[in-house]
C-alpha cells in the first residue's frame, strides 16, 4: 500500500490561488487578510485536509498555546493524588475555555537550573515548590511567565495559596476546647532530599502555635510521618494507635491520611469520635461521605486556582505592566464539623 501525500501548505496556496505567506496569515496572523481571503482558505484547507504543522506554527507565532504544570514529585504520586486531581480538573476546565492545552511535567529528583527552558510552554503553574526545592532556585532565572500555587511565600512569584497556618490553628483549637490533650499529627516525613514542602510545614505551625495559645506544653503534640495514600490505612492507623500514651485525636495534615486513619480505625474496630476523633485538611470530596463523615477545614479550590490561571494568562499575553510580583493571594478556610470529632 503507497503512503498517503501529506498535503503541504503550498498544495493549499496553489488551489486557493494565493501565495503561501497568505496560507501561513490565515492561521497565525488573521488581521493580516479581509475575512473573504482568509475564509476561501481555510475552506480550501479543509477540503485538502491540510494540517497546520505545530512546530512551524509555534515558530511562526512564538507561542504554544500550551501550558507548564510542574510537580516536585514523581508522576506515580501524582496520578493517586485525589487533591492533585482536582486541582488538574480545575486547571483542565479554564485551559479549555482558554484554549489552551496543559504539559504535566513531574520535577523528582535531580533539577537543572535551565529546566524550564527546555520545556516548550507558555508559562507555568508551579505546585507546593519550597525555596530550599531546586525549582526554588530556576524560579529566580526563568524568563518566562509562572505562577505558584500552595508554595513559598519567600518566592518572587505570584502566589495562590490558603491560610494554612489559621486553619491549622482552628483545627487544633477544634480538639483542644473538647478536652483532647494527647493528640497525633498525621504528617509528610522528611524527603529524601531534606527538602520540607512548605503547605505542610505551616499546618504543623499552626497546630503548635494553638498549643502555645493555650498554655499546654509541646508534648501535647505527637507528630507521625504516614503516607498521603488511602491504600495505606491500616499502616497509617496503627502508627497512630501504637504511640504511648495512646492519643484521644489526630489532626492530619491532608483529608487523603485523615480518611486513610478513618479506614484503618474501621478495620481495628475502633470507635470515631469516641475513641479516637480525627481532623482532616482540605475538604476532598470524599470526606463529606466517609464513615463517619470527616471534620475539615474548606477552601475555594475552584476560585483560588481560576485566580492564579488569570493572572498566568495576563503575564503571558504581557498586560503587567509592573515586573514586581503582587503580594501573595491568601484564601480564608472554613472549619466544617462533622461526625468524625
Amino acid at each position: 500500500m503507497s503512503k498517503k501525500k501529506r498535503v503541504t501548505l503550498r498544495d493549499v496556496a496553489r488551489q486557493a490561488g494565493v501565495s503561501p505567506t497568505a496560507v501561513s496569515f490565515a492561521y497565525n496572523a488573521p488581521h493580516q487578510l479581509s475575512q473573504i481571503t482568509r475564509e476561501r482558505i481555510l475552506e480550501t484547507a479543509d477540503a485538502l485536509g491540510y494540517q497546520p504543522h505545530p512546530v512551524a506554527r509555534t515558530l511562526a507565532t512564538g507561542r504554544t498555546n500550551t501550558i507548564g504544570l510542574v510537580m516536585p514529585t514523581g508522576l506515580d504520586w501524582i496520578l493517586h493524588d485525589p487533591l492533585f486531581s482536582l486541582i488538574l480538573g480545575e486547571i483542565g476546565s479554564v485551559c479549555d475555555e482558554e484554549k489552551m492545552r496543559i504539559l504535566i511535567v513531574p520535577a523528582a529528583g535531580d533539577i537543572s537550573p535551565g529546566m524550564l527552558a527546555t520545556i516548550a510552554a507558555d508559562g507555568f503553574v508551579l505546585f507546593s515548590i519550597h525555596r530550599d526545592h531546586p525549582l526554588g532556585r530556576v524560579v529566580e532565572r526563568t524568563n518566562r511567565p509562572l505562577v505558584m500555587i500552595n508554595g513559598d511565600e519567600n518566592l518572587a512569584a505570584p502566589m495562590f495559596n490558603v491560610d494554612d497556618v489559621k486553619g491549622a490553628y482552628i483545627a487544633c483549637q477544634h480538639l483542644l476546647e473538647k478536652g483532647h490533650r494527647r493528640i497525633a499529627v498525621g504528617t509528610i516525613g522528611p524527603r529524601e532530599d531534606g527538602v520540607v514542602i512548605p503547605v505542610y510545614e505551616r499546618r504543623m505551625q499552626g497546630y503548635q502555635a494553638a498549643v502555645r495559645d493555650a498554655g499546654l506544653p509541646p508534648s501535647t503534640l505527637r507528630p507521625v510521618f504516614i503516607r498521603g495514600l488511602m491504600s495505606m490505612g491500616t499502616e497509617s492507623f496503627e502508627k497512630i494507635w501504637s504511640l504511648n500514651p495512646r492519643p484521644t485525636a489526630a489532626l492530619c495534615v491532608s483529608d487523603v491520611r485523615a480518611l486513610a486513619v478513618l479506614n484503618g480505625a474501621r478495620k481495628a474496630g475502633v470507635s470515631v469520635p469516641n475513641d479516637l476523633a480525627v481532623v482532616g485538611f482540605d475538604n476532598l470530596p470524599e470526606s463529606a461521605v466517609s464513615t463517619p463523615p470527616l471534620t475539615t477545614l474548606s477552601q475555594d479550590l475552584p476560585g483560588r486556582v481560576r485566580l492564579a490561571l488569570s493572572t498566568l494568562f495576563a503575564l503571558i499575553n504581557d498586560e503587567n505592566a509592573d515586573d514586581s510580583p503582587p503580594p501573595p493571594h491568601i484564601n480564608p478556610l472554613e472549619l466544617l464539623v462533622r461526625e468524625s470529632t
